[in-house]
C-alpha cells in the first residue's frame, strides 16, 4: 500500500485529521493555491511520505472504493464540520 493510500485511510479514520484537511482545503480554496504543499506537510507531520505530484495525481481519490464516506461527501459539498453528525 502506498503512503498516499495509507494517509488517506488515516484521514478517513481520524476526525482530527479530517478537521485539518478541511481547514487546508478551505484555506487553499480561499487563496487559490497551497493545497498540495499543505497536504504534503500534514502527511509528513504524521509520518507519511507523500509528494505534491501524488496529491495532484490523486485529487480525484474521493470515492475510489465505490461508496463515498461521510467525510468525503462533506469534502465534495464544501461544507464545514458542525460538530454533530446526522444520518
Amino acid at each position: 500500500m502506498s503512503d498516499f493510500q495509507s494517509f488517506r485511510d488515516a484521514v478517513l479514520e481520524d476526525e482530527d485529521l479530517q478537521e485539518q484537511v478541511i481547514s487546508i482545503v478551505n484555506t487553499a480554496t480561499a487563496n487559490g493555491a497551497g493545497l498540495e504543499g499543505n497536504i504534503v506537510t500534514l502527511a509528513k507531520n504524521h509520518g507519511y511520505s507523500v509528494t505534491k505530484d501524488e496529491v495532484t495525481q490523486h485529487a480525484d481519490f474521493l470515492g475510489q472504493d465505490g461508496d463515498l464516506t461521510d467525510f468525503e461527501l462533506e469534502m465534495i459539498s464544501g461544507g464545514g464540520r458542525s460538530g454533530s453528525s446526522g444520518c
